[in-house]
């Protein structure tokens, strides 16, 4: 059984962060960073790139943290029961190392999941979270194992980096004629190798990751539709509007109302 006692998804600092502190003798941490920034490991100060995964064992010193605006990352503080104990080293997943799995989103959507579930306590809670954490795990464990860097297809790390990008700063003006400059392919390529990696178009991911922003936005500010539009990447609020309901299914004032009541 594996029993978290607090989480986070999508986790983003407004401010420069420095976050320091010590794991208590049974409290394990899983970061998954989501951000350019920087993390320690025995007093070494090292750069973190974006889909970076640490799993720091009981009494472990965590220090990390970014020095500009705009960190993001997903985070899991649990502990193992007796069951679970050997774990880590069935599965062979590293403790305390910096970790780079294939695809990041995939896991990302399971602490998204897995975060929802902790926050609506039910009858079963208990269970269904227990069950993400294994799934979590299990799924790490095949990506670092299974499929190293040089067995991946061509330029699916670049472009499991560039989707997270766009989810992290979903209001840039995303062109995939820049994106695929940036791989040296052409705008064909890029899309095609682009829908056959994550089933779905760079385009639709760029309207979701929107959507998705614009929800917090409503449910956690009172910002207008006008000033939420333009912080989500849309010049004209009405064409934000439509886009909203297409892609939810009510207005975005319906669902500030249904989300804050």
């Amino acid at each position: 059984m594996i029993h978290v006692t607090t989480c986070g998804f999508d986790s983003n600092h407004k401010k420069p962060c420095n976050i320091e502190y010590n794991l208590a003798s049974n409290e394990y941490l899983a970061l998954f960073i989501k951000k350019e920034s920087w993390y320690y490991l025995d007093d070494v100060r090292s750069e973190a790139h974006p889909n970076m995964v640490i799993i720091y064992p009981p009494l472990s010193h965590v220090h990390y943290g970014c020095d500009f605006p705009g960190y993001n990352d997903d985070w899991i503080h649990f502990s193992l029961k007796e069951d679970d104990f050997g774990l880590f080293g069935s599965l062979s997943i590293p403790l305390y190392k910096p970790l780079y799995p294939y695809d990041f989103y995939y896991l990302s959507k399971i602490v998204e999941m897995m975060s929802r579930a902790f926050h609506r306590i039910t009858e079963h809670s208990d269970d269904i979270i227990n069950n993400y954490m294994h799934l979590l795990l299990y799924s790490l464990s095949d990506q670092l194992l299974q499929a190293p860097y040089e067995q991946m297809p061509k330029y699916f790390y670049e472009l499991s980096r560039i989707r997270t990008e766009i989810y992290n700063a979903p209001a840039n003006d995303w062109q995939v004629s820049e994106l695929s400059n940036r791989l040296f392919i052409s705008i064909s390529h890029f899309q095609h190798l682009y829908k056959s990696f994550f089933d779905t178009s760079c385009r639709q991911d760029v309207i979701k990751a929107r959507i998705k922003l614009s929800q917090f936005y409503l449910v956690t500010t009172d910002m207008s539709i006008h000033e939420i539009a333009d912080n989500c990447g849309y010049d004209n609020e009405l064409h934000f509007m439509r886009q909203f309901k297409k892609n939810v299914g009510i207005t975005p004032t319906e669902y500030r109302i249904n989300n804050k009541s």
